[in-house]
């Protein structure tokens, strides 16, 4: 079975080019900017006014980006494109952003840049092919982070809240959808029509700090162990489970920009205890946490690319030898799981 599996982050994305005859030690692999980054700087770069279209995809610096550049420049954007700001329209088009439908892209690409954004690239095909490497994989697994669609009332460190804790009690595996998509995950849902539109094979779409936390565990000295606390340190956010073998009994989520080591090795004692609470990550800005019960953890893994600002914490795990490919080794092992079920 052959696998591309992207894990989209907020600083760069993972690729591994996947065999099951070889396996990981031999699969191909690349880092590359995140698109949000890329996207970001090809806004920064533009002195006009933009029209984007395209897919949802990660917000972000592309974000942060859009709306700078609205203090010099008029910006246009298709409903789905726009749902990256926001995916409240309302509140898109109250930042001074107009919404246009996708007949009017070509007549405004006449007056303003074009833009047209994806989390996923198909060039990448393109690239990896022109080493040689066969383009006709069985699936295509990608992980993304997806907050959902808020209910008004609601934010969005509440709503992605709402999306995890359903999963505890559960397999680790529940993070991820082959072939099909909730339409609340808007990120996730534009992904997988976008991809569908060309690759005929499965496609499976994952969360991010799942996939991570997923991938720690082919770490021999953390897959030897049955009770085990994974932490994945992302550029963005910091998630941590607590886990009996791949079943979740606790999980909390925060923004990495907001710890020390101090405070996540607090967290992640409180997370062990079962006596973590949803008010009190959630009051200290991160998205929340929830535990159905105690674990005396036998490793601590810690991965992800700010992991250095952990050390200390636990043993850095490393699956098939490379950090930057947890996530990537993560989506391969989901999607082994589902397509063997």
């Amino acid at each position: 079975m052959k696998i591309l599996a992207v894990d989209i982050g907020a600083g760069t994305q993972d690729v591994m080019v996947y065999d099951s005859d070889t396996g990981f030690d031999n699969a191909y692999k690349l880092v590359l900017p995140s698109p949000t980054r890329f996207f970001a700087q090809v806004v920064r770069n533009t002195k006009q006014d933009l029209v984007i279209s395209g897919d949802t995809m990660g917000g972000g610096p592309f974000s942060r980006a859009v709306l700078e550049h609205l203090q010099n420049y008029k910006v246009f954007m298709t409903e789905r494109a726009a749902r990256t700001i926001r995916d409240d329209l309302e509140i898109v088009r109250q930042q001074g952003i107009e919404i246009i439908s996708e007949d009017d892209v070509e007549n405004m690409s006449k007056k303003a840049k074009p833009i047209l954004i994806s989390d996923f690239n198909r060039e990448l095909l393109t690239f990896i092919s022109s080493f040689g490497v066969d383009t006709a994989f069985d699936v295509i697994a990608i992980a993304a982070q997806d907050h959902g669609v808020a209910p008004r009332g609601v934010t969005d460190r509440e709503n992605r809240f709402r999306l995890i804790e359903p999963k505890v009690g559960g397999e680790i595996e529940s993070f991820a959808y082959l072939d099909s998509v909730p339409e609340n995950l808007s990120r996730m849902h534009s992904l997988l029509q976008s991809v569908k539109n060309w690759h005929s094979g499965h496609v499976l779409l994952m969360d991010t700090g799942a996939a991570a936390v997923l991938g720690s565990i082919e770490d021999e000295r953390v897959g030897e162990k049955k009770n085990r606390v994974c932490i994945n340190v992302g550029n963005a956010h910091t998630i941590v489970m607590s886990l009996n073998d791949t079943r979740i009994l606790g999980v909390f989520e925060h923004h990495t920009r907001m710890l020390d080591e101090q405070k996540l090795e607090y967290y992640t004692k409180k997370l062990s205890d079962g006596t973590i609470t949803f008010k009190e990550v959630f009051d200290d800005g991160g998205h929340g946490a929830v535990t159905i019960g105690k674990n005396q953890p036998e490793v601590i893994s810690v991965t992800g690319p700010k992991r250095a600002k952990m050390k200390g914490l636990g043993i850095f795990s490393a699956p098939g030898g490379d950090m930057m490919m947890t996530g990537p080794v993560g989506l391969i092992k989901a999607v082994v799981k589902q397509l063997e079920s």
